[in-house]
C-alpha cells in the first residue's frame, strides 16, 4: 500500500540548497521575493520559515510541500516496517473565495490584492481531528487592517471552521455583510449581537434580531497563523 516513510536524512538548510539548484543567494531570494538575510538564516539553520513562506518556497521551485518541510516522501512499504510509517495525511484547504488567487496570479506575485499569494493551506489531519473539526469544513483567511490587534494582525493567517451551527459567545467569526467581510469578536444578549473589535480605536456594532438575517457568519476562527521574524 501506499504510506509515507521517513526518509529525512538530511536538515531542512540541506533540502533548501538543493531546492536553490546553484541560484546565488541573492538571485533565490528574489524568486522567492524575500530578503537576503532570511534565506541566509534560513541556510545557516538559524531560523526556519513558517508554513506560508514554505509554501512560496515550495511553488516557486516547484517541489514538494511535504519534502521541503519534512524530507517525508511516499513510496510502497512491506508490513515489516511498520514501526518506520509515517501515515498522518496532509490536506489543502481553500482560501477564502474572495481571496482566491488564480493559479497564474499564484506564481508570479508577492502579493494579490494584499493578501500572500497561496491558493491552499497544508492542514495535518491529526490537528483537526484533535480538535474536533471536521478537515473539509476548514478554508484560510488572511486578515486585514489592525481591527483586533494586537491578537490579530495584518495578513496573518486565519483557520477558519465554517461548521457554524451555535453562535459561541466570546468568539470571533468571519461575517459577510452586504459586499463588507468582517472579522469581530460576538457577543450575545437576550435580543442582539454585539460585534466587538479588539482595538478599541474602533467602535462596536449592534445587531438587532431583527437583522440577523442581513449578516452571513461564515465561520469560526480556530487558529491564529503568524510569521515570526
Amino acid at each position: 500500500m501506499n504510506t509515507i516513510k521517513n526518509k529525512n536524512v538530511k536538515t531542512f538548510k540541506d533540502r533548501l540548497q538543493i531546492s536553490m539548484q546553484g541560484l546565488s543567494v541573492s538571485a533565490f531570494a528574489k524568486k522567492c521575493d524575500m530578503s537576503e538575510t532570511v534565506i541566509r538564516d534560513y541556510l545557516s539553520g538559524k531560523t526556519y520559515p513558517s508554513l506560508t513562506r514554505l509554501e512560496v518556497i515550495a511553488e516557486k521551485c516547484n517541489v514538494s510541500f511535504n519534502w521541503l518541510a519534512t524530507g517525508y516522501k511516499l513510496e510502497v512499504l512491506d508490513s515489516e516496517d511498520d514501526e518506520d510509517v509515517y501515515n498522518e495525511n496532509i490536506y489543502r484547504i481553500p482560501v477564502y473565495k474572495k481571496q482566491q488567487p488564480s493559479k497564474t496570479e499564484a506564481q508570479t506575485q508577492r502579493y494579490i490584492r494584499e493578501t500572500p499569494p497561496v491558493m491552499n493551506y497544508p492542514i495535518v489531519e491529526g490537528w483537526a481531528s484533535h480538535r474536533g473539526l471536521d478537515i473539509h469544513k476548514l478554508i484560510i483567511y488572511w486578515a486585514k487592517g489592525d481591527l483586533m490587534l494586537p491578537e490579530i494582525e495584518n495578513n496573518n493567517g486565519l483557520i477558519i471552521n465554517t461548521e457554524t451551527a451555535d453562535i459561541i459567545d466570546g468568539a470571533i467569526y468571519l461575517i459577510e455583510y452586504e459586499d463588507f467581510t468582517l472579522l469581530r469578536k460576538i457577543r450575545l444578549t437576550l435580543g442582539s449581537w454585539i460585534l466587538i473589535c479588539n482595538n478599541n480605536q474602533y467602535p462596536t456594532i449592534e445587531v438587532p434580531k431583527a437583522d440577523f438575517n442581513k449578516y452571513r457568519i461564515v465561520g469560526r476562527v480556530v487558529q491564529i497563523i503568524k510569521d515570526i521574524f
